[in-house]
């Protein structure tokens, strides 16, 4: 990550574009926000290691609820560890 930020603060020198901190799963949400055109979604927000319930509220996200124990996404994880599923990103 170090490498990545030295490149990012690189690139909007270069560029004389501001460098902007976007929260990840945040721009997650904001993309299907907007591609579904939602205006006031609530977010069942499952990948990798967070399983979450997010809604905007009171001029931010604010996590509703998680999960205590494994994660979805982990748990899915396991599952295809064990069965031997490919984790080949160009599947077919």
């Amino acid at each position: 990550l170090q490498s990545v930020a030295l490149v990012a603060r690189t690139l909007s020198l270069l560029f004389n574009k501001p460098l902007v901190a976007v929260n990840h799963c945040v721009g997650h949400i904001e993309m299907g926000r907007v591609i579904t055109r939602a205006d006031n979604p609530v977010v069942l927000y499952v990948s990798g290691g967070n399983t979450q319930v997010i809604a905007y509220s009171q001029h931010r996200y604010r996590i509703f609820g998680e999960t205590l124990d494994i994660a979805v996404g982990n748990c899915l994880d396991r599952f295809a560890r064990i069965i031997h599923l490919s984790n080949d990103p160009n599947p077919g």
